[in-house]
Parts: C-alpha cells; sequence; structure tokens
C-alpha cells in the first residue's frame, strides 16, 4: 500500500458559512468511509510569498489512490459540488 497525501489551499466565501459547514460536514463523513486521516488543518495568517493569502490549508492522508478516487469520483461527493462551489471562493487541491 503506497499511502496518498491530499494537500487542500483554499479561500473561504464569508458570505456563505452555512454552504461550508454543510460541505465541510459531508465531505467529513466521505474520508471517515474510506479511513483517511487528518495530517492537519492550518488557518494561513499571512502570506510570504505571492499576493494571494488563502484561508486555510489541510492535509489528508489516504490509505492509496483507490481510496482518494473513490471519494472524489463517488456519487455523493458530486452532489456537494454545488456547496464547495458557494463555500470557496478559490479553492485548490494536490495529490502527492
Amino acid at each position: 500500500m503506497n499511502k496518498v497525501n491530499l494537500v487542500i489551499v483554499g479561500t473561504i466565501n464569508p458570505n456563505e458559512k452555512e454552504a461550508l459547514s454543510y460541505y465541510v460536514e459531508k465531505v467529513g463523513e466521505l474520508y471517515q468511509e474510506v479511513s483517511a486521516k487528518n495530517v492537519g488543518k492550518y488557518k494561513v495568517s499571512k502570506s510570504l510569498i505571492g499576493e494571494n493569502t488563502p484561508s486555510l490549508v489541510s492535509v489528508m492522508e489516504f490509505n492509496d489512490m483507490d481510496s482518494l478516487q473513490a471519494v472524489f469520483e463517488g456519487a455523493a461527493y458530486q452532489e456537494l459540488l454545488p456547496y464547495r462551489e458557494k463555500a470557496f471562493s478559490k479553492l485548490e487541491a494536490y495529490i502527492s
């Protein structure tokens, strides 16, 4: 098994707190279903390099690529996309 890390960098839309809460709750349930582990969640206080300062950085560890794909390619996650779009003004995710 090769562990896979998911690094998420996001800027929260302050006008959509309800969408954010719902999205975070439901995606957390999907993570639990595949036994993904929270490595760390961090609020960004200041940008050192670059002009855009995101709100948060989150790192999740998955047992393998199949587990990660089961979350993000599944129908349950697809139903969360409208909430994700409202909750974040910018969202990026990287696999390592």
